[in-house]
């Protein structure tokens, strides 16, 4: 439309061109034609006065040399106009045809012949530059027609090339896209879920990208959804065995401890009813023996109370007793042999209960702990510590799990969160533990954000919201 507009524009501006050199061609015909017919009779005139000069007849002439005078004087006033130059010549004439007016002698016919072949010779030249005009601008107007007519052949063909051309490109781009598209619907059905298809088209195709755009999106909702589900539905399946096991063990040996409990506190008994050098030294072991047998039992109910099953459902939360409670437990796993876990949480009284769910508050914290401890696998030169800290902010509760690991460079920290990324060996782990947590933080209302040093450690802080109806004074 543009090429066409362009070409329009090109032949009305020559249009305009031809049209001004033929208005002038015309103006140069009725010049020509006034000169002519004023001329003719200034020659028709020059003869009637020349023959009246030879025959000595003055009456029956001189009516005719009137009519011519008359006819001369009709096309002076157009030549006045156009040819100013020619005033003089005219000047003279008239002066000439009103004194034979006054006179008819011989010396006024003479002189006005005169006066006439002059006129009649300006009038020549003149008819010479107005045909010289008309033959150059006849030329140009050749010239211009011309230049029309090839100009719109020219830009006719290359039109047709150029719109050859780019129906090509379109056909061309558009089987391209449709196999792109084709491609990715196939690699989405086979499991692909990198970034979405670029659209830049406007038509019915790029629709249909965007289509299979939302259907990756939703494809990929989806699959976190139930990548969440299936490790929620692992937790709690992980967590009741433990709590299984932690029952049975309870059952099994809650006769033993009990008997070795009881046989040491009759020794104490024995021991005390016998006034001997060395009973202190064997109450103390025989009580050493009663104590540890409480701490078993002790840790057997924390771990049963931990893996009991808790409400899927956001409640009224104490978080100190879940960072209590997970870190007693998360003690036990291997990873944290040699690594101090520093508890540092914010007074009872101070910190108000937060709206959550109990099993992922849970699960995001042995996460992060995880990850924390494994961060620190390596460590050279320092004691390798986990501190966990609880603080309200706002009208928010903070949990914070610091370490003092090896931290994350730059570009590691802008894709923790994302699905499937880790820095982990393989068979180490799968690259959903921060993206999980990010996920179960924010269905329950939270935000989780990371800050990390190369060298130094890493920090993960966790917001989460408020019981409702109090604020939080930090």
């Amino acid at each position: 439309m543009v090429y066409v507009a362009a070409i329009g524009l090109y032949v009305a501006h020559d249009r305009q061109v031809w049209l001004h050199i033929v208005t002038q061609l015309e103006h140069v015909h009725d010049e020509q034609q006034s000169l002519v017919k004023v001329n003719s009779a200034v020659a028709h005139s020059i003869v009637e006065l020349q023959y009246l000069l030879n025959s000595n007849n003055t009456k029956p002439v001189y009516d005719d040399i009137q009519l011519d005078i008359a006819a001369i004087k009709a096309g002076l006033p157009e030549l006045k106009k156009n040819h100013p130059e020619i005033i003089p010549n005219i000047v003279r004439f008239e002066r000439r045809a009103a004194e034979l007016d006054t006179e008819r002698s011989a010396d006024t016919l003479s002189a006005l012949r005169d006066s006439e072949q002059e006129l009649n010779a300006q009038l020549e030249k003149l008819e010479i530059v107005v045909q010289n005009k008309g033959d150059l601008l006849s030329l140009e107007y050749r010239k211009v027609n011309q230049n029309i007519t090839q100009v719109a052949m020219m830009m006719g063909f290359f039109g047709i090339v150029i719109f050859g051309a780019l129906v090509t490109l379109c056909f061309t781009r558009l089987v391209s896209d449709i196999q792109k598209l084709e491609a990715r619907a196939v690699a989405i059905v086979s499991g692909y879920r990198g970034k979405p298809l670029e659209v830049r088209r406007l038509d019915e195709v790029g629709g249909l990208m965007r289509a299979v755009n939302g259907m990756h999106s939703e494809l990929l909702r989806w699959e976190q959804k139930k990548i969440i589900s299936w490790q929620q539905r692992f937790h709690r399946e992980r967590m009741a065995a433990v709590g299984s096991l932690a029952a049975a063990v309870a059952h099994e040996i809650s006769n033993p401890i009990s008997s070795i409990s009881g046989i040491a506190q009759h020794t104490i008994e024995r021991i005390r009813s016998h006034n001997r050098p060395d009973d202190e030294t064997l109450c103390d072991r025989a009580g050493l023996i009663v104590e540890q047998t409480e701490r078993i039992a002790s840790i057997v109910r924390q771990i049963a109370d931990f893996s009991a099953p808790s409400s899927a459902e956001a409640e009224v939360l104490n978080l100190n007793e879940i960072v209590q409670s997970t870190c007693n437990f998360i003690r036990f796993d291997k990873r944290f042999r040699g690594i101090d876990v520093v508890l540092d949480l914010a007074p009872a009284n101070s910190l108000p209960a937060v709206f959550a769910v109990a099993d992922y508050s849970m699960q995001v914290l042995m996460n992060l702990l995880i990850n924390a401890a494994d961060a620190m696998d390596g460590s050279i030169g320092r004691k390798p510590t986990v501190r966990v800290s609880t603080r309200s902010v706002n009208r928010e509760i903070a949990l914070s799990v610091s370490d003092n690991g090896q931290g994350m460079a730059a570009e590691v920290l802008s894709r923790a969160f994302e699905e499937s990324f880790t820095t982990t060996p393989v068979g180490r782990g799968r690259g959903i533990g921060l993206y999980l947590c990010k996920m179960l933080i924010e269905e329950m209302g939270g935000r989780i954000e990371l800050e990390s040093t190369v060298g130094a450690g890493t920090t993960a802080q966790v917001f989460l919201p408020l019981q409702h109806g109090q604020v939080a004074t930090g």
